[in-house]
């Protein structure tokens, strides 16, 4: 479908590109690159489309550069999403034009001889295909998790997306730490493929903003030891990412649920700032991700949180920055005074008061479990 400007600046073809104008316009979509010389000039209005790249060496305007504010104009106009100027007349555009072209957020570039208009739609336009094939997995993955399919379905789906694979597996899903552009998410992707670990009988998808990496076999006889060496084999540093983990399945008719153990265990490292996650080990986020839009659920959350906030907003406290360490030390006195440099005594007093609000003075036990459900909703909703 396209690509944005700013991930082709990351092509080969692009490395020579300087950016002269449009900064804001960098995520504008490419789902075309064309060519605007001398034939198009004389009637360019309607020539080119939304989301055309359009390279040009300004050949029309060598004599009479106020052309190349009219061609600017035409191109915005057409909704063309940036322009590639190739230095062979100009090593610079007149100050109107960059003016003009900022004030629309329109990207431009000057580039030199390095690279050939031919070299430039050929990597732009196999990225875009590549590109294109991504979003249909990943739409693919989508219908899996979202529609509730029989087992049969999602075995039918399944095949679809690797016919080679086998009935036992199980599923890593892997987010960046820190922002990751798309191309570098399918530049890792394309080297987990050359994993000599992963053979045809496996499959990685990029999805979301993150990378599902499905590992199937005829017997996973040392689910660790194989995982181990998928992630320092693709040089995966684990400190570097949230990774989340599936158990083991032995029916490609479960691929759908052992995809949504890989998703919340992710999300739960996310939340816990924990790395690795494996499903069996996330506890309660097991029951709370699945149903975390579900009307009851969201109820319970307001029931909790609201009433300690709105305390907070009215009053100018801190008794919901007190109640997060509260339930992250487990509910210990002591180590959330520490946490939060406060004497314990003033910790109790807070707790007291957060008692007092939710009406839950005689209830100790239920207090606590509640107030701690409440908070991972909180992380959950608030990640």
């Amino acid at each position: 479908m396209a690509i944005t400007i700013l991930e082709a600046t990351k092509l080969n073809t692009f490395k020579n590109f300087k950016l002269i104008s449009g900064f804001d316009g960098l995520n504008n979509l490419i789902e075309k690159v064309g060519i605007l010389d001398w034939e198009f000039f004389s009637n360019m209005k309607g020539q080119f489309i939304k989301g055309e790249f359009v390279l040009s060496s300004l050949l029309f305007a060598k004599d009479n550069s106020e052309y190349i504010l009219e061609a600017v104009k035409n191109l915005i106009e057409d909704r063309s999403c940036g322009l590639a100027v190739k230095n062979i007349y100009y090593n610079e555009l007149p100050s109107e034009v960059i003016e003009y072209a900022n004030s629309k957020s329109f990207p431009i570039f000057i580039f030199d001889n390095s690279a050939y208009f031919e070299d430039i739609i050929t990597e732009v336009m196999e990225n875009i295909k590549t590109a294109d094939n991504y979003d249909l997995l990943e739409g693919k993955i989508d219908i899996l998790i979202r529609q509730n399919l029989n087992k049969t379905s999602v075995k039918e789906i399944a095949l679809e997306i690797n016919s080679s694979f086998k009935e036992q597996f199980f599923i890593l899903y892997c987010k960046r730490k820190t922002h990751s552009e798309n191309t570098n998410i399918i530049f890792l992707i394309e080297k987990l493929r050359r994993n000599k670990r992963f053979d045809l009988h496996s499959s990685v998808l990029k999805y979301r903003n993150g990378i599902l990496l499905i590992y199937t076999g005829e017997k996973i006889s040392n689910k660790q030891s194989t995982l181990n060496a998928l992630l320092d084999n693709a040089n995966i540093e684990k400190d570097e990412y949230y990774i989340g983990i599936s158990d083991i399945h032995y029916d490609l008719g479960e691929l759908d649920d052992a995809i949504n153990e890989s998703l919340y265990s992710e999300k739960t490292g996310e939340i816990s700032n924990n790395s690795l996650n494996e499903f069996n080990d996330i506890g309660i986020y097991m029951i709370l991700l699945p149903y975390i839009d579900e009307i009851w659920i969201r109820k319970f959350y307001d029931r909790v949180i609201l009433p300690i906030k709105n305390h907070d907003d009215k009053y100018n406290t801190q008794l919901f920055e007190t109640t997060v360490k509260y339930v992250e030390n487990e509910g210990r006195i002591i180590e959330t005074a520490e946490s939060l440099f406060l004497h314990k005594n003033t910790v109790r007093y807070r707790i007291g008061k957060i008692k007092e609000l939710l009406n839950m003075e005689n209830y100790e036990g239920s207090f606590y479990e509640q107030l701690s459900i409440a908070i991972k909703l909180y992380k959950i909703i608030n990640n």
